[in-house]
């Protein structure tokens, strides 16, 4: 095994690259991490005719509110994921695409996530972020349909979702949540 690379350290730029605060450097942290891939990931933002989106408490992070998420299978379009992770998450199958996000957007894992032994092999998760429309109830979907992944679902507005969000994915949330408030803004005008 070839040693890890040398890293220059400013304390300032790196918290705000990987989203997280400390106060002692990440270089211990930032070797070990430096040599993972990061996990092909998809969201999927899901709002209604009042432009609420729905929102999950996750399990593991009680408190805090974000997007459906999930895994892309190797060989899988990311759009066929999304589509397969909002069924499995949140039980919706119809929901209509309105749009995406045009790049891929990184976040690291803290070192203290306490992550399961599937993501321990990962740096972090690069996601593509998906726009759809659902008017449908929030009693129409079923949270145990695959995995429970949230304890509850609730709609809010798109701009609380930036406070709501645990803090090492907010850097994420901030560059698609304008996008998408414009997508969402856009679509219930023409439609």
């Amino acid at each position: 095994m070839s040693p890890s690379p040398k890293i220059k350290f400013n304390k300032e730029d790196e918290t705000k690259k990987i989203g997280i605060s400390c106060e002692k450097p990440l270089v211990p942290y930032l070797i070990f991490m430096v040599d993972k891939p990061y996990r092909k990931n998809v969201g999927m933002v899901v709002f209604n005719r009042e432009k609420k989106v729905i929102v999950g408490e996750r399990v593991q992070f009680p408190g805090t509110w974000q997007f459906p998420q999930g895994g892309i299978d190797e060989n899988e379009d990311y759009i066929d994921a999304a589509k397969r992770e909002l069924y499995e998450e949140i039980g919706i199958k119809n929901a209509i695409y309105v749009g995406e996000y045009p790049d891929w957007l990184y976040y690291d894992f803290p070192s203290n996530l306490g992550l399961n032994s599937h993501l321990q092999k990962f740096r972090g998760q690069m996601q593509r972020w998906i726009l759809y429309f659902w008017d449908g109830k929030l009693e129409d979907c079923d949270l145990e349909h695959h995995e429970k992944e949230f304890n509850s679902i609730r709609h809010m507005d798109i701009d609380e979702t930036l406070e709501s969000i645990i803090e090492f994915k907010r850097n994420v949330y901030e560059k698609f949540v304008p996008l998408f408030k414009q997508k969402m803004e856009n679509y219930i005008a023409e439609n």
